[in-house]
């Protein structure tokens, strides 16, 4: 009996049945995205139409056993979020040389397994819902092999008979979180097209959660019988350092998430991603200390001395000015530097402005912070467009942004930030130096929570920049 860490999954969970027409959340599991639901209203297509799935609380325990799962907290719309316990489950590897047939043939050897005739004990073991397929894909997304699983029932957990064919096994599956779609369906099998848009749903659901998967598994679960009217499956992926990326807002006060207390005169808009759920969970940030702010509107912070990969952004680039400065950075730690060293991303992504007299832009640089380990001796840079900084401690003045999505403009969003800023540190009467304009983005605009920062750096006026 070999051990599985997981790569699979399937969904369970004992949700209340949905009373009203429409699916509702007991019914699906989760919320439904609008934009969804828009979807599925313009099919006109008979056998793409979304059918309404049947509800777990009428499966499990009634059709039969499901392994214990827990619902996660979830307040991201289109897909379900759930802990699955670990268990043992029979198995049996998809062999392409079965071609059309080879999921019916998987199927019947676990099903010989089940009802005796295939294992060491010949006893009768309990039907279970669901059946999992796994669909391993290869770096085009394309099919590269799979397997099929039953849940092994409780009375059978602690010593499950042995398979007698040895193409059949018992596996040991992890404790796994799992995101995961539900649909049902008219017909004997769900078509591919049905499957491939579910999936598409529920992979777009989850980036623009902010979350993460492992994308190499497409994972099936069929909880009813093929060809039954009321019919419920998942499409799933196994979730990704749930823990690290999940963020639930409602934990954090605006103050807590913007990092000070915003003035009366400024109204809240969106709440920012707070900077702890971020820096030390799914990427490391260079070390900083905070410290008392004289007003309200703003959050003062030391950052400590540590070394930047750097390049400068070109007007020549035009219109992908950005993308290509960030790109040299990102190829510089993905092992394009005279180590062949590839280095973790960190955040944020720290973008200078040097503004003139007028306060128009005259130069602008990108910058990574390099990890700790890296400080004394970071590998050099093959692109003569990056090199390596080295930064003293920096007392700076920040304002958080919430509300930026792939549609916000942009230059807007940061002018209006910017001259808050100036408003607020003014009024303080704080010293800073208004001939830089700094922006730190800590996560990806569009997806799931957002924090940006806007920032301009103390300023000791008795010295010269």
């Amino acid at each position: 009996m070999r051990t599985l860490t997981l790569t699979l999954l399937l969904a369970t969970v004992l949700v209340a049945a949905a009373k009203s027409k429409g699916a509702s959340r007991s019914t699906l599991g989760y919320r439904e995205c609008k934009d969804i639901k828009d979807d599925y209203r313009n099919i006109k297509e008979k056998g793409m139409k979304w059918i309404k799935p049947k509800p777990l609380s009428a499966i499990c325990g009634v059709d039969g056993e499901c392994p214990d799962v827990e619902e996660l907290a979830n307040g991201h719309c289109g897909f379900g979020i759930r802990e699955l316990a670990a268990g043992k489950w029979v198995s049996t590897e998809l062999d392409e040389s079965d071609g059309d047939q080879k999921y019916n043939r998987a199927f019947m050897r676990l099903f010989s397994y089940i009802s005796g005739t295939g294992n060491d004990q010949g006893v009768n073991i309990p039907m279970t819902s669901p059946v999992v397929t796994q669909t391993n894909l290869d770096e085009n997304y394309q099919q590269n092999g799979g397997s099929m699983h039953f849940y092994i029932p409780t009375e059978f957990q602690e010593n499950p008979p042995n398979p007698t064919n040895e193409d059949v096994e018992i596996e040991d599956w992890d404790d796994v979180i799992v995101y995961y779609r539900s649909f049902g369906y008219k017909g004997l099998y769900v078509s591919p097209e049905v499957w491939k848009r579910e999936f598409g749903h529920l992979a777009r659901s989850i980036v623009a959660a902010g979350l993460s998967s492992d994308w190499s598994r497409a994972i099936t679960g069929t909880f009813t019988q093929p060809g039954v009217s009321d019919q419920r499956h998942e499409a799933m992926f196994v979730a990704r350092g749930h823990y690290s990326y999940y963020y639930e807002p409602s934990e954090y006060s605006w103050n807590d998430a913007r990092g000070y207390k915003e003035c009366k005169r400024y109204p809240n808009t969106v709440k920012p991603k707070a900077v702890e759920s971020a820096c030390g969970n799914y990427a490391q940030c260079p070390a900083v200390e905070d410290m008392a702010s004289n007003g309200c509107g703003y959050g003062t912070r030391d950052i400590k001395a540590g070394s930047w990969a750097s390049t400068d952004i070109l007007a020549s680039d035009g219109d992908d000015r950005y993308v290509s400065a960030f790109m040299r950075l990102f190829n510089y730690i993905r092992g394009e530097n005279e180590d062949s060293q590839e280095i973790e991303m960190t955040i944020p992504v720290i973008t200078k402005s040097y503004l003139d007299e007028n306060y128009e832009e005259k130069k602008a640089t990108m910058h990574f912070y390099l990890p700790p380990e890296f400080h004394e001796n970071p590998p050099a840079p093959t692109d003569d467009l990056v090199e390596i900084e080295e930064w003293v401690d920096t007392v700076v003045f920040y304002r958080t942004v919430g509300d930026y999505d792939e549609n916000s403009d942009v230059k807007a969003l940061w002018e209006k930030e910017f001259t808050i800023l100036v408003d607020v540190l003014e009024k303080a009467e704080e010293s800073f130096y208004p001939y830089m304009a700094v922006t730190a983005t800590f996560t990806r605009p569009g997806y799931g929570q957002q924090r940006h920062e806007a920032i301009f750096l103390q300023w000791d006026e008795e010295e010269e920049e």
